[in-house]
């Protein structure tokens, strides 16, 4: 006759066991999430079209772009390379001005209101919002955030390739040139014209 091997009785966890097993669930949870979010990437407008060089492009999400995998690296020396007297840190009038003579052009966002002054734009913009006014006078610019970041988009008139540069500072500053301008150039990026 054969007799099965006996096991031990079936016991639950005890509150302790029980705690711990629950956080390492919690952490097996959050670090699938966090790799999850980490490998999704914005997608590219591709609607964007190139205007004629001297006339803004409109573009209608606020999406960004990067450089392709085989492409240069560091992406800000792309920009550097091609362009005279540009580092981060400088007042955005003047990281503009070298760019609109190198022959970048603004991607126009048609969201900028709604980017930049929030969904009561057209209140604000009919009491004459200076945060309007920055839509208006500065065509690339694309969004700003509540701590005082800026989003704004050029392409390249030959090369199309996209241009995204982040500022830091007051956008009242927008057309202070020099060391007395509080609006500063704290980065930017440049895409190939395959990834639009």
């Amino acid at each position: 006759m054969c007799r099965r091997p006996s096991c031990p009785p079936f016991s639950p966890l005890s509150a302790s066991e029980d705690s711990i097993v629950m956080k390492c669930l919690y952490s097996l949870c959050l670090l699938t999430l966090c790799a999850t979010v980490a490998a999704c990437q914005p997608s590219t407008p591709s609607a964007a079209q190139a205007a004629p060089v001297g006339q803004p492009v409109a573009q209608t999400t606020s999406g960004s772009t990067t450089e392709p995998a085989g492409a240069a690296s560091p992406t800000t020396s792309v920009v550097e390379a091609t362009l005279d007297n540009v580092h981060k840190g400088m007042a955005y009038a003047d990281f503009r001005t070298a760019l609109l003579a190198d022959g970048w052009r603004p991607v126009v966002d048609l969201r900028c209101k709604a980017n930049v002054v929030g969904a009561a734009y057209k209140d604000l913009c009919a009491k004459g919002s200076d945060s309007c006014k920055a839509c208006n006078e500065l065509p690339e610019l694309s969004a700003c955030s509540g701590d005082a970041v800026c989003m704004m988009r050029f392409r390249d008139a030959d090369t199309r390739r996209q241009l995204e540069v982040s500022t830091y500072g007051d956008i009242r500053d927008r057309a202070a040139h020099g060391t007395d301008s509080q609006l500063n150039v704290t980065g930017w990026t440049v895409s190939s014209p395959a990834s639009h």
